[in-house]
């Protein structure tokens, strides 16, 4: 409680340093306007105005015309003195919308991006424990099951606790990435990849998908830097999508090898019914494709996934896609 009064002091303060900045420029800058504005204004009602004797038809520079009239004073054009006031008066109100509208666009922008930040970041956690959250009630229907036949429950407590400790480095990870900070580090993307596909096993028993790895070459060597929290919630949510689209008693498959270049490549093939004519539109935050599976998520999977491929100097895309199925490709540069 101590924490959250603190949090909202401090936002309430810097709401009033904003509040006091804008105040302050702005008081300055009306300052500058109206000091220029008006000696534009003077400037502009003497050079309109002429000498009395001028009016007159008179020389002021003849020694009897000053002997009779004295100096003479300057005489100012009414018509002119009008449209000058008016002109002043148009152009302050129009250099204070202009000013105001800069200014507050300028103090208001930095806080618009941290509510975007955090509404990112609420969509962001909240579809980031869909995940672990249904494998959690998975394995907790399984332990009552067990429970109520009499059989062991060790393993199953064992594998929720790992669950538990899984949703917590997520939770870390998002607010990692919420910061804008790459935690880099050497990772070995088959302990990701095996992690990650036993994170899903009970989704995909619940579906009757079968789950396959084949890693072509010697997994010390496929070595990426990165996260391996990271990596893994990117495979996840790559293996969750081709999941809930594979129907019953078909099988996904993970592949490790490498790909052009030099990079390593983790392709997810699922003999789902295919994606259609435009791909890209999956990786678009809040997407979503109605294909009629009961999987009808937040349209944030794949996004996320390659927000943390990109993190990581990776890309993700669909590198094939067709009526007997798809297959997602994850690019990562090898570790130097």
């Amino acid at each position: 409680m101590a924490n959250g009064k603190q949090t909202q002091r401090k936002r309430n303060d810097h709401a009033g340093t904003v509040a006091g900045l804008i105040s302050l420029r702005m008081t300055i800058a009306m300052t500058i306007i109206t000091v220029a504005g008006g000696l534009i204004f003077v400037a502009g009602v003497l050079l309109g105005s002429r000498h009395e004797f001028t009016e007159r038809g008179l020389d002021p520079n003849a020694m009897s015309v000053t002997e009779q009239f004295g100096s003479g004073m300057m005489v100012i054009d009414t018509k002119k003195a009008v449209g000058f006031t008016v002109l002043f008066v148009l152009g302050v109100i129009a250099a204070v919308a202009l000013v105001g509208r800069y200014y507050s666009r300028k103090e208001v922008a930095p806080l618009e991006h941290a509510f975007e930040l955090q509404k990112d970041f609420v969509a962001d956690a909240s579809h980031e424990l869909k995940t672990p959250l249904a494998v959690i009630s998975t394995r907790i229907d399984l332990i009552e099951f067990r429970r109520a036949h009499g059989q062991s429950i060790d393993s199953a407590i064992n594998d929720l606790r790992g669950d538990v400790d899984r949703m917590n480095a997520i939770i870390t990870d998002l607010l990692v990435a919420a910061r804008g900070a790459v935690d880099a580090e050497p990772v070995a993307l088959a302990g990701v990849i095996s992690q990650s596909v036993d994170s899903v096993q009970p989704l995909a028993d619940k579906r009757g998908v079968t789950l396959h790895t084949h890693i072509d070459g010697d997994p010390a060597r496929f070595v990426v830097r990165g996260n391996a929290v990271g990596l893994s919630r990117c495979l996840v949510a790559v293996l969750d999508n081709a999941i809930a689209h594979s129907p019953a008693d078909s099988a996904v498959t993970v592949s490790l090898g490498y790909h052009h270049h030099g990079d390593v490549a983790v392709r997810v093939t699922d003999c789902g019914s295919g994606i259609g004519s435009d791909p890209e539109r999956l990786f678009r935050r809040f997407a979503r494709d109605d294909d009629g599976t009961e999987h009808q998520g937040y349209g944030l999977g794949l996004a996320l996934a390659r927000d943390v491929a990109n993190r990581y100097g990776g890309t993700l895309s669909v590198e094939s896609t067709s009526s007997r199925g798809t297959t997602m490709l994850i690019t990562l540069p090898l570790a130097a």
